[in-house]
């Protein structure tokens, strides 16, 4: 699994022109779904996957803080507070919580 860190942590909203959404699920990642597409099992997993995510959220924020004094995440460059901000939003998301995307 290829992870850019530095699209991480709702980064693409700060961006020059913002990301409006969490991520882009594109006709590349929708074809090897099969005829069914994102309704079949995709959307099934995506909800386990949440479950599971909510129901070890403790633990995952706890990973998640780590990133907080990374030196090798770039936002240690500018205030924690904006890592703070970022881990927040996490921990609200999955709470249930959801996020508008700016206009």
């Amino acid at each position: 699994v290829h992870v850019d860190f530095s699209c991480l942590f709702n980064k693409g909203e700060s961006l020059t022109v913002p990301e409006r959404v969490p991520f882009r699920l594109t006709q590349n990642l929708i074809d090897p779904m099969g005829v069914s597409g994102y309704h079949g099992g995709f959307t099934n997993i995506c909800v386990v996957a949440m479950n599971v995510l909510r129901g070890n959220r403790d633990s995952l924020l706890n990973v998640l803080e780590a990133f907080l004094h990374d030196p090798l995440v770039e936002w240690i460059k500018r205030s924690s507070e904006e890592g703070q901000k970022a881990l927040s939003k996490c921990e609200r998301r999955l709470q249930g919580g959801v996020t508008r995307f700016p206009t």
